[in-house]
C-alpha cells in the first residue's frame, strides 16, 4: 500500500478519478494559530500543529528566511504535501492554495516551493527520505536514486530557475564564477521566487516490483537535449540521471524531467 491513500473499492475510484491522496490536516510551522484555523476551515481541513496519526497532511512553509523547518518529521509520512503560499502579502490565500492542493491529491508526493526555499532546504535529501519512508531503499540502490534527485533538483534550480551555466572547467576561477553567479542570483527576487514542482507517484509494475515516477517541473528558459560534450566540469548530469533512472523523459522544452525508478 502507498502511504496516503485509501484501501479498497475507494482507493481504486480515487485513483480512477485521479485522486491519489485525501488531505485531512493542515500544518502551518511559523504560522499564528489564528491564522492556520481561518486557512484550515476555508480549505475545508483540520489545523495540526504536529504530524501524528495515519491521515495525510499538507505542510505549508513560510519561505521568508526564518521559519524554513529542518525537523526531519516534517519530511516523513503521514505528510505527502509541500506548499510554499504565494508570498502576495494577501491577508489570506487560501483561494491560492486550494488548487495547489488539489494538484497535489493527484500525486502520492508534492512540493510545490520558490527557489530559495528549495535551495536552503536540501532538497535532494528531503526527497529521498520520503520516498524510502514509504518504501525502503537500501545501500547501492538508496545511493543511486539520491544522486539522481539531486542532480534533477540541482538542474532545475541552478541551470533551469537561476540561468547560472554550469563550470566549463575544473579551476579556481571557474568555481570562483560559478558560486558568485549563484549567489547573485539568489539575491534577485524574481528569480528567487520562480517555483520548482515536484511530483512523485508509486506504482506496481508489470514484474511485481513498485516503480516510482518522479517529476520535476522548473520555471527556467528551458534547454534542448543534444550531444554531449566530452569537455566540462559540469553538465553531465543528464547522462549520469540516464544511467541510473529506468525511464527519462524531457518534456516542455527542458523545463520538465520525468524520472522512473525500480524500487
Amino acid at each position: 500500500m502507498i502511504d496516503g491513500t485509501i484501501q479498497g473499492t475507494t482507493q481504486e475510484t480515487d485513483r480512477a478519478a485521479g485522486c491519489r491522496t485525501r488531505f485531512a490536516g493542515l500544518l502551518a510551522p511559523g504560522v499564528t494559530a489564528d491564522r492556520l484555523n481561518r486557512l484550515a476551515l476555508a480549505l475545508r481541513l483540520s489545523p495540526v500543529q504536529a504530524p501524528a496519526g495515519p491521515a495525510p497532511l499538507a505542510v505549508l512553509l513560510a519561505g521568508d528566511g526564518s521559519a524554513v523547518p529542518e525537523t526531519d518529521a516534517l519530511w516523513l509520512p503521514p505528510v505527502a504535501a509541500w506548499i510554499e503560499p504565494p508570498a502576495d502579502g494577501a491577508s489570506d490565500t487560501a483561494d491560492r492554495l486550494a488548487p495547489l492542493l488539489a494538484e497535489a491529491s493527484t500525486s502520492d508526493l508534492y512540493l510545490n516551493l520558490t527557489t530559495a526555499t528549495a535551495h536552503d532546504l536540501q532538497l535532494g535529501g528531503r526527497l529521498l527520505a520520503a520516498l524510502s519512508a514509504r518504501h525502503p531503499l537500501e545501500g547501492d540502490r538508496r545511493d543511486d536514486v539520491e544522486l539522481a534527485l539531486h542532480e534533477a533538483v540541482s538542474n532545475a534550480l541552478v541551470h533551469g530557475n537561476l540561468g547560472v551555466a554550469g563550470m566549463k572547467e575544473l579551476s579556481a576561477q571557474e568555481l570562483e564564477r560559478f558560486s558568485r553567479d549563484l549567489g547573485d542570483r539568489l539575491a534577485d527576487p524574481v528569480l528567487a521566487s520562480r517555483r520548482i514542482v515536484v511530483t512523485l507517484r508509486i506504482d506496481p509494475a508489470e514484474d511485481g516490483r513498485w516503480l516510482a515516477t518522479v517529476e520535476i517541473t522548473d520555471e527556467g528558459a528551458g534547454f534542448t537535449p543534444g550531444p554531449r560534450a566530452s569537455s566540462g566540469a559540469s553538465g553531465r548530469g543528464l547522462d549520469l540521471i540516464g544511467n541510473i533512472a529506468d525511464g527519462l523523459v524531457i518534456e516542455d522544452g527542458g523545463r520538465r524531467i520525468r524520472m522512473r525508478f525500480r524500487l
